[in-house]
């Protein structure tokens, strides 16, 4: 129950803390809290104003139990135009000394990296993200939610 309470108060601070110039939030559940490689995660972003940038940001919320360091991914999205980018990021969980990074409650713990700076569209309409996990392992235990975040580049 004390989870479950301290759970609620950290996604209520981070829902409400710092929207500004924020166009998409969005957090997908990981089923048994495991994330395998297979299960590809995916997002329809409605992009409706092209004069901005745009900042892509991915979210991991993790219990303390995660047992490595990083976790490599591959971040792709359609655009509306039908461009297709991809990448290669490696999320890093601890810093060099083995303590987390990001915010922590209790056992609970949130790391959002920026994976894509200032990208400009070209034409509004459904951007279709996806995060797919480029580990060699086939399971990863402790991940409970991957979130994406979009922003306009200010």
């Amino acid at each position: 129950m004390k989870r479950a309470v301290l759970f609620f108060l950290f996604s209520l601070f981070a829902t409400t803390s710092c929207t500004r110039g924020k166009i998409y939030e969005q957090f997908a559940d990981i089923k048994g809290n495991i994330w395998n490689r297979f299960d590809v995660i995916e997002f329809d972003v409605n992009v409706e104003d092209i004069s901005p940038a745009y900042d892509f940001y991915v979210v991991f919320r993790f219990m303390e139990q995660f047992p490595l360091d990083a976790v490599d991914i591959e971040f792709s999205f359609t655009t509306p135009s039908g461009e297709t980018r991809s990448a290669d990021q490696k999320i890093e969980f601890r810093d060099k000394d083995g303590n987390f990074q990001g915010d922590g409650m209790g056992d609970l713990w949130d790391v959002k990296r920026l994976v894509r700076q200032g990208y400009k569209f070209t034409e509004p309409g459904i951007c279709k993200v996806e995060i797919s996990s480029t580990m060699s392992y086939i399971d990863l235990p402790g991940i409970m939610q991957i979130g994406l975040i979009v922003r306009k580049d200010h």
